[in-house]
């Protein structure tokens, strides 16, 4: 580890020339060249062409200006002396070398004196970039940050667009991809402190009296060789809702997402630990857990204790839906029968306690009318199982009487908007850790809680 007392680098500026000194210099030359733009729109009509060129010209004369700033500052900070100590190790000055940073004001040129230990191996420093955080980065701390923020909208390339309309100079897309490799493996690194600094700062929706929490799972095309394989990733909702005028209300929600992985296990891991975290000092009036109809979900989430004191509800979407395939197998090709059988067995599912009876009563009835070994027959078969096993989790007529919403629309939504709109485009194909690391970042931006994650890595930079 760097020993940042005996650093030649000081994070103060040098006496010899002054910090007013610097600023007075720096501060003639833009009073210079902004006076001689000024006079220039005296001297010519104003149109609107002057004024998008006196916009540009603005922003040329800022960046130069920053750079400018920047570098001296820099230069001030990098004080010489002839050796700094590191691990108990004299290391010894040996000149400078030049790194070049890309800023918000355009690439810098930097020069940094280095040290390094006597023989073959020895151990090196570059005093100034630690001190500026910047030891292995291409990009200054606000740049990348504007770089991952895009990379969790957008692709690399289309980033690169973006950051051309608003920067001096765009990064290129494998620099954003190198950054968001490296802010990625940090955050893995650093979740326990982001997720302490998000209760601190951003926990969810006090006003709430119901956390709900919804878990599915999402295809999403993984690279395996040099073939595209389709594996389900996973994504969660932790929910907070209240009563409004027509219902619940969600009023805040939290995304997760993870790769394909053996049972969602991480993914399930971190919606426990939410939970936990969202019960901290707080009482709910109900907590529910809210998922479509597979077995493997149902299972996954029974292995977690932090889920047992839940009310389990079937998505009532999942449930409306397959009993649509009973009533398009019972009548064929009468759509206006199947349709009016569904919604009065659908509605009976919200209104009557004993719905999923009726529901499995009236499937039976019409199944004797099918051929037994039919498509058919196996069809509304398969719908009656499917109600049997998750009637606990169909008490829809209790859950409204409690409050509680009976559909996963959160999940869903994330399912899209996190997933398939970022890494389903064509043509794409994701590493299990590039795939994470970009679903990180888009998590804590559509959850709303980008800035606490990103000061977290700041602070540890």
């Amino acid at each position: 580890m760097v020993n940042n007392d005996v650093f030649v680098c000081s994070n103060k500026l040098r006496p010899a020339t002054g910090t007013s000194g610097l600023a007075a210099g720096i501060a003639r030359k833009f009073e210079q060249e902004l006076t001689a733009m000024v006079e220039k729109v005296d001297s010519e009509e104003f149109t609107p062409v002057r004024f998008r060129e006196f916009l540009g010209g603005m922003h040329v004369l800022l960046a130069g200006v920053g750079r400018e700033a920047i570098t001296q500052i820099l230069e001030s900070l990098d004080q010489p002396q002839a050796t700094v100590e590191i691990d108990g190790q004299r290391l010894r000055y040996r000149g400078l070398s030049e790194s070049v940073w890309l800023s918000a004001f355009g690439k810098l040129t930097v020069l940094r004196r280095t040290y390094r230990g006597d023989g073959v191996g020895a151990a090196s420093a570059i005093p100034l970039d630690n001190v500026c955080g910047m030891a292995g980065r291409f990009m200054t701390p606000d740049v990348e940050e504007m770089a991952a923020f895009a990379a969790a909208m957008l692709t690399a390339n289309e980033a690169v667009q973006l950051l051309a309309k608003t920067l001096p100079e765009a990064p290129s897309a494998t620099a954003i991809q190198n950054a968001v490799r490296r802010i990625g493996t940090e955050i893995e690194e650093r979740r326990t402190a982001i997720e302490a600094a998000i209760d601190e700062q951003a926990p969810l929706s006090l006003k709430g009296d119901m956390l709900v929490v919804s878990f599915d799972g999402v295809m999403a095309p993984m690279r395996e060789g040099t073939k595209v394989a389709w594996r389900e990733a996973g994504v969660g909702t932790i929910s907070i809702y209240g009563q409004g005028e027509e219902g619940p209300e969600k009023l805040d929600t939290r995304f997760l997402a993870r790769m394909p992985e053996s049972g969602m296990e991480t993914l399930l891991d971190q919606i426990a630990d939410q939970v936990v975290r969202a019960k901290h000092g707080r009482t709910f009036r109900q907590f529910a857990v809210i998922c479509d109809g597979k077995d493997t979900i149902w299972s996954a989430a029974s292995r977690q204790l932090a889920l047992h004191d839940a009310v389990w509800i079937l998505d009532f979407y999942h449930a409306s839906e397959n009993l649509m395939k009973a009533a398009n197998a019972i009548f064929g090709d009468s759509k206006t029968k199947a349709h009016r059988w569904h919604k009065k067995l659908r509605d009976n599912l919200q209104l009557d306690p004993r719905g999923v009876e009726n529901a499995v009563r009236s499937m039976r009835r019409y199944r004797r009318s099918l051929s037994i070994d039919s498509k058919e027959s196996n069809v509304v078969k398969n719908t009656i199982k499917y109600f049997l096993f998750h009637r606990e989790r169909m008490r829809y007529t209790d859950f409204i009487a409690l409050g509680l919403p009976i559909g996963s629309g959160p999940v869903e939504a994330a399912a899209k908007n996190i997933v398939q709109a970022r890494l389903k485009r064509s043509g794409m194909r994701w590493s299990r850790d590039g795939g994470q690391h970009v679903l990180d970042l888009r998590t804590f931006l559509k959850s709303e809680r980008w800035e606490p994650m990103w000061n977290t890595l700041s602070r540890a930079a």
